[in-house]
C-alpha cells in the first residue's frame, strides 16, 4: 500500500507515514522529528483536501471500514476512549501511489 521509502516531499512523508498505520497526531510527529503544532497545517491541508480522515469508532465499527487488521486495531471495540487517529482516505491512498 506504502511505498518502500518515504517521498522527499513533507506532505507525501507525511501521508507515508500515516499509511504505514493509522497514527495520532503526536505519533506523526515523533516518526517525523517533528511537533504536533508544526504538523497541524500539513493535516489541515491533507484533511480538507480528502487525504487524510479519523479512523475512529463508529456505532457499527470503525471508521476505517472493513479492514483485515481490525483484530489489531487500537480503536476497534476497545473499552478504552478512543485514540485521535488519523488515515488514509483512498484518495490518499491512490496519492501515495502514484509517488511511487
Amino acid at each position: 500500500m506504502t511505498a518502500a521509502r518515504p517521498p522527499a516531499s513533507p506532505l507525501g512523508a507525511l501521508l507515508h507515514a500515516i499509511g504505514i498505520q493509522p497514527r495520532t497526531p503526536d505519533e506523526l510527529a515523533r516518526a517525523l522529528g517533528s511537533t504536533p503544532d508544526a504538523l497541524s497545517g500539513m493535516l489541515r491541508t491533507l484533511r480538507s483536501g480528502g487525504y487524510v480522515q479519523d479512523a475512529a469508532p463508529q456505532q457499527d465499527g470503525c471508521a476505517c471500514g472493513p479492514c483485515a487488521l481490525k483484530s489489531m486495531c487500537r480503536n476497534a471495540d476497545s473499552a478504552e476512549p478512543p485514540l485521535h487517529l488519523l488515515r488514509l482516505t483512498p484518495r490518499g491512498a491512490a496519492y501515495l501511489e502514484r509517488l511511487g
